[in-house]
């Protein structure tokens, strides 16, 4: 006969797991709204629809996709992503914080140079949509990569991996500044 601590340690166990399937279910739901937007190849379709979602793990399941896929980031889907890596750099989760660091390494080595050379060339004389466009862009990446260099400090100071990706994001940062 279970003593009734042990009928208690299997409600909390049977409490949990139920927690954990619907949390399940729900990113599983999140992950294939994704998706669908994926398969149609609109990309920033599918970022926008993860930043409705604000659920930073479908982020970072979508994001340790893209790291290996950098050649469909363009400086419009980096802009995005970049709002969305800012955010996620205030999350606990070491897991979050490796993708986001590894992501946003990338992203600085692949734009940064184009971003910075961007924001601090002079104005040209006339009319140029393409290049205003890509100006505003380059902006959008700027303010946002100055976010991140504001976060890298307490990321250093936590130690681990999570401190040496972050040290190595803020070489980049100030190799391409």
């Amino acid at each position: 006969m279970p003593s009734a601590s042990d009928e208690d340690a299997v409600a909390d166990l049977l409490e949990q797991h139920d927690q954990f399937i619907s949390s399940m279910q729900s990113r599983f739901a999140k992950l294939q709204a994704v998706h669908r937007y994926w398969e149609r190849n609109d990309i920033k379709g599918a970022i926008s629809a993860i930043e409705k979602m604000a659920d930073y793990a479908v982020l970072v399941d979508v994001m340790s996709i893209v790291i290996e896929k950098m050649d469909i980031v363009t400086l419009d889907i980096c802009t995005c992503l970049l709002r969305l890596l800012s955010g996620l750099l205030g999350s606990d989760m070491d897991r979050h914080l490796s993708i986001c660091l590894e992501m946003l390494l990338k992203l600085v080595r692949v734009f940064g140079s184009m971003i910075y050379s961007t924001i601090s060339a002079s104005t040209p004389v006339g009319v140029d949509i393409e290049a205003e466009q890509r100006f505003e862009r380059c902006n959008l990446c700027f303010i946002e990569l100055e976010k991140v260099k504001r976060s890298l400090p307490s990321l250093t100071r936590r130690g681990g991996s999570v401190s040496k990706s972050a040290q190595e994001l803020n070489l980049a940062l100030q190799e391409v500044s």
